[in-house]
């Protein structure tokens, strides 16, 4: 977690908000969904057509081919890891 030091458990980050004067009303996580079908497909055709735009460039590859280890890595590990939304109420 070095690299991302915000990234903790959910009861680690409720603890935060509680430390911070919030009193926790609601969390909720983003669903596998929002990922696959709403952020990662949606990408992929624009990707395509950045690649064809700059055909040979390298760091355009390189781009690209980040965005797409990244989705490989959800894929992988999105039983581990995701997005989760806190609400809370100042005290």
């Amino acid at each position: 977690m070095a690299n991302y030091p915000e990234i903790d458990t959910i009861p680690r980050k409720i603890a935060q908000m509680e430390k911070a004067g919030y009193i926790p009303t609601a969390h909720f996580i983003l669903p596998e969904n929002c990922w696959t079908e709403h952020f990662y497909a949606p990408q992929f055709p624009v990707q395509e057509a950045f690649l064809k735009e700059y055909a040979g460039n390298e760091a355009a590859a390189d781009l690209i081919a980040g965005q797409r280890h990244e989705e490989s890595l959800y894929n992988k590990y999105k039983e581990y890891y995701g997005y989760v939304f806190y609400i809370g109420q100042k005290r």
